[in-house]
C-alpha cells in the first residue's frame, strides 16, 4: 500500500515537472491557463436581449410602486422583480464584460418576445392607484410569457454557454411562477 501510493506521488511529480519544464521551455512568461469558455453569438444575443427586457420589468415594477397605495400582495410581487430583475442585468453585463463584450442596452432589441409597446407601457403611466394593479398584472403577465417563449427558443436552438443556460432556466421556472401567481390575484 505504501509502495502503491509512492509510486502515485513519483507520477504525480513527474507530470508536474513535465508541465512546468515545457513552460519553461516554451519561454514562457506566465503559466498556461485554460482559455475561457467561448460566448456563441447566439449565447450573447440572448443575454442581451434578456437585460432589455428585464430592464423593462424593473421599469415597469418602478412605474407601479411610485403610484403609492397599490395592495400590498401586488406591491411585494412587483418590489420582488424590480429587485431581482436587476440583480440579474447587473450580474449578466458583468458576465458580458468578462466575456470582452459591452455591456447591453435598449438599442439591443426592439418592441419582440414580450417586450410592450410604448402605448402599454403608457397605459401602466397613466393609471391610477386603483387601476394600475390589475393593468401591472395583465401586462407583466404578458411580458413574462415573452421572456419564457425566448428562454425556451434559446435553449433548444443549442446555446452552449452554462451561465446563460442556467439563466434561460431561471427565467423559466421563476417566470412561470411569478405569472401564475400574478393570475391569481387577477382571478374574480
Amino acid at each position: 500500500m505504501i509502495r502503491r501510493f509512492a509510486a502515485v506521488l513519483s507520477l504525480v511529480a513527474t507530470g508536474l515537472a513535465v508541465l512546468l519544464l515545457r513552460d519553461i521551455d516554451a519561454g514562457a512568461a506566465e503559466p498556461v491557463r485554460p482559455a475561457e469558455p467561448a460566448l456563441a453569438g447566439v449565447d450573447e444575443h440572448y443575454a442581451r436581449m434578456m437585460v432589455v427586457h428585464h430592464e423593462q420589468a424593473v421599469e415597469m415594477s418602478r412605474t407601479l410602486i411610485g403610484k403609492g397605495d397599490v395592495p400590498e400582495r401586488v406591491r411585494l410581487i412587483a418590489e420582488f422583480i424590480a429587485r431581482d430583475q436587476q440583480r440579474e442585468i447587473d450580474l449578466t453585463n458583468e458576465w458580458l464584460t468578462a466575456w470582452g463584450r459591452p455591456s447591453a442596452g435598449p438599442v439591443d432589441v426592439g418592441a419582440e418576445h414580450g417586450m410592450l409597446t410604448a402605448a402599454q407601457l403608457g397605459e401602466l403611466d397613466r393609471a391610477d392607484a386603483r387601476t394600475a394593479p390589475a393593468v401591472f398584472l395583465r401586462l407583466m403577465i404578458e411580458h413574462h410569457r415573452g421572456a419564457i417563449i425566448m428562454s425556451r427558443s434559446w435553449l433548444d436552438s443549442g446555446g452552449g454557454n452554462a451561465y446563460v443556460r442556467s439563466m434561460a432556466r431561471h427565467v423559466i421556472n421563476e417566470q412561470t411562477a411569478e405569472n401564475d401567481a400574478m393570475a391569481a390575484l387577477l382571478a374574480p
